[in-house]
């Protein structure tokens, strides 16, 4: 479907071609819905928050829904952590969202190969102790290092960070990451006089986007999206409409 399609189903679908009753939505607004019904479908896909209990790449439909998103191999230049100079630390991209994979360059001054190794997720209040346990700490031989996402400040520089731990024997070089990126925002300025509008954070769009999501994903998202439409404005069809939008799981 292109963003026109879309807005097309959305209004078909909310009984509006026919009827004057919900006139009322601008084409920002439709834009808007569309796009919180995409998070929305997104979240639900990559979790277990939903109807089959299922999440990301647990069934074909599942790896499918979101394939479009998926980026592989993204290197990430690491530096030691000054404060802490047994850690390494990475910006992630600034479109990224979860992670799928991640694994980590690691060289040693006594070995001239480098090794891949496998970061291990570690909560943080797990951290001081795996770090001491000779079965699960850091390993250069063993090719395994815990890490954690979090941030060192409060400014854009310092956020959205993933922190490797080793031993203090070796180094971390750089990070590898498979992850899911953020959708571009679906949009539809065409339609408007001026062929521009705004969003509330002042930014600007006057070129149309059509869902990045496969094509078989779309219905499923207009369906979402007049499902909160019909909620948001007590439509009388909504149960009807949330029982449609859990058929499509």
């Amino acid at each position: 479907m292109t963003v026109q399609d879309m807005h097309y189903d959305f209004k078909f679908k909310l009984n509006k071609l026919d009827s004057s009753d919900y006139s009322n939505f601008q084409i920002p607004e439709i834009d808007w819905l569309l796009n919180e019904s995409m998070w929305v479908f997104l979240k639900q896909k990559y979790g277990i928050n939903n109807s089959k209990r299922q999440g990301f790449e647990v069934t074909q439909k599942r790896i499918d829904d979101l394939r479009n998103l998926v980026m592989k191999n993204i290197s990430l230049p690491s530096s030691q952590v000054v404060l802490d100079p047994i850690s390494y630390e990475a910006t992630l991209p600034d479109d990224y969202i979860f992670s799928i994979r991640l694994q980590a360059d690691l060289s040693k001054e006594t070995c001239s190969v480098v090794r891949k190794s496998v970061c291990v997720q570690t909560q943080h209040d797990d951290l001081s102790r795996v770090l001491k346990d000779p079965y699960y700490g850091p390993s250069f031989d063993w090719e395994e290092i815990p890490v954690v996402f979090g941030t060192t400040g409060n400014t854009v520089a310092d956020s959205d960070k993933v922190f490797g731990y080793t031993d203090g024997t070796f180094v971390v070089d750089n990070f590898i990451i498979d992850y899911l990126r953020a959708p571009k925002k679906i949009s539809f300025p065409e339609g408007v006089p001026g062929g521009e509008y705004k969003y509330p954070d002042g930014s600007v769009t006057d070129v149309n986007q059509d869902c990045e999501l496969p094509e078989h994903a779309h219905n499923e998202i207009v369906d979402l999206a007049v499902q909160i439409a019909a909620g948001n404005i007590d439509h009388p069809g909504y149960q009807l409409k949330a029982v449609k939008t859990a058929q499509n799981e």
